[in-house]
């Protein structure tokens, strides 16, 4: 069967592709920019087509199918909703009609229910459009709605690996927000399933993997693909959290902002998934798949050290603060310690408390470093050194500009704590069995496979 595929080197379009050539079909990969591989159409939603338009060209190629895999997360002044999911789209399907197009699959999104939050959703409201638009024409569609996908070149996947690789991570909430990961393979997979079903199929499928699971657990997921420890983790408060978001939407990306924030609250989980009868079996698990085409963070914090040199640099930091804690404690006055403090406003009892609590958190803090630390040590850490260079250098600004630079070196003293904490090795929990695999080993075993060849 000859197909178009649109939105051709977008994560799900390029997956399309190799399905579907894989399986013997002939494919126009339709795309904004050049295309590597065979054939190609120039498809740009941004600019007008009409209809009639549309059907000239693909009864010029032949075409017997079309999958629309376009799709942004952001709208921005070269790309709005309007045009990309809809406007765009429903000119090609209607020249699709016109053309004799024996099936149309619209690749949606899950959460479009014509509910009152898809309505005042714009991203959601664009899809829903295009979506019933495609139900009314005289002609065979499939409607696919899929929960987050993830996989090579998924731009949400990227972002995910990117805020799961942070020594910090921020929740929204208490990150308990369900999502239903499926592997951009087997959505391929079950679009090429869609081109290839005989019969009329007019139906939407809503689509997620193996089991649902809450936010922070999908962060923890990519977290342990990437080989990564503990992370601490910091619930915050939802409007915070869409603060930041509006804060984002001024910086160069495409997926963080108000609208994802929005649609990971209300959950991204299918009602219906159909992923098990258009493949056949069950999908892969998210640890499998992660397992299969590793992450790929925007910005890759992961640090691999040598036990040696682990055990040598945080040796290192050990004695620094045992040091400190040891010449602060037994010479006082010879230290300068008691000077430092009652410039910092310190004096008397005063100064005498402050210097037993320095002298305490810093042999915690050198102890702490000789055993196997844990993420709180290290942000223990950080805090402190924060602490005391702000205090000093608040209280004596001359040691900001001293020659030996006292205040100067702390900058490369943090380098190394956020060193060792993002070399932190993963805990052997993190290599547990995936929470449900163990409930059909072999039908996960057997999905991994499957995707496996699909790569």
């Amino acid at each position: 069967m000859r197909v178009l595929v649109c939105g051709a080197t977008g994560c799900v379009g390029h997956a399309v592709v190799h399905a579907l050539r894989s399986r013997g079909h002939g494919v126009v990969a339709g795309a904004r920019s050049a295309v590597d591989g065979r054939h190609a159409m120039h498809v740009d939603y941004m600019e007008r087509r009409s209809p009639d338009e549309w059907a000239a060209r693909l009864r010029a190629e032949r075409i017997e199918a079309v999958v629309n895999c376009v799709g942004i997360l952001m709208a921005s002044r070269s790309q709005s909703f309007e045009r990309v999911h809809t406007e765009g789209p429903i000119e090609l399907f209607r020249g699709a009609a016109l053309a004799g197009v024996r099936r149309v699959v619209q690749v949606s999104a899950l959460g479009v229910r014509g509910d009152a939050d898809t309505l005042s959703t714009p991203y959601l409201r664009s899809k829903l459009l295009a979506d019933d638009a495609l139900a009314s024409l005289p002609i065979d569609w499939a409607v696919l709605r899929p929960s987050l996908v993830y996989g090579p070149s998924s731009q949400s996947a990227a972002l995910f690996a990117t805020l799961a690789s942070l020594p910090v991570i921020s929740l929204p909430g208490r990150g308990l927000q369900q999502v239903q990961p499926i592997h951009v393979y087997e959505l391929a997979e079950s679009i090429a399933q869609l081109i290839e079903r005989r019969g009329e199929v007019r139906e939407v499928f809503e689509l997620g993997g193996p089991q649902p699971w809450a936010y922070r657990e999908m962060l923890t997921h990519y977290r342990a693909a990437l080989g990564l420890g503990a992370a601490l983790w910091l619930p915050m408060p939802m409007p915070a959290m869409r603060a930041m978001a509006w804060l984002a939407e001024a910086i160069p990306q495409k997926v963080f902002c108000r609208d994802t924030i929005r649609m990971l609250d209300r959950g991204s989980v299918p009602i219906d998934n159909a992923a098990p009868r258009l493949l056949g079996r069950l999908p892969t698990g998210m640890a499998q798949g992660l397992a299969i085409s590793a992450p790929e963070p925007l910005v890759d914090l992961r640090v691999h050290l040598s036990p040696a040199m682990a055990a040598m640099a945080r040796g290192s930091l050990a004695f620094m603060w045992l040091y400190t804690a040891l010449i602060s404690a037994m010479l006082p006055q010879e230290s300068g310690v008691l000077t430092l403090l009652a410039r910092c406003g310190f004096e008397g009892r005063w100064g005498l408390a402050a210097l037993v609590f320095s002298c305490s958190l810093n042999i915690s803090l050198g102890l702490l470093n000789l055993r196997r630390p844990v993420p709180w040590a290290f942000a223990l850490q950080v805090a402190a050194v924060l602490g005391y260079t702000a205090t000093a250098a608040f209280n004596m600004p001359e040691l900001t500009i001293d020659h030996c630079g006292p205040l100067v070196k702390n900058l490369p003293m943090l380098a190394l704590i956020m060193l060792l904490w993002c070399a932190a090795p993963a805990p052997s929990a993190h290599r547990r069995p995936v929470r449900g695999a163990a409930s059909n080993p072999l039908g996960a075993g057997a999905a991994a496979a499957r995707v496996q060849r699909l790569a």
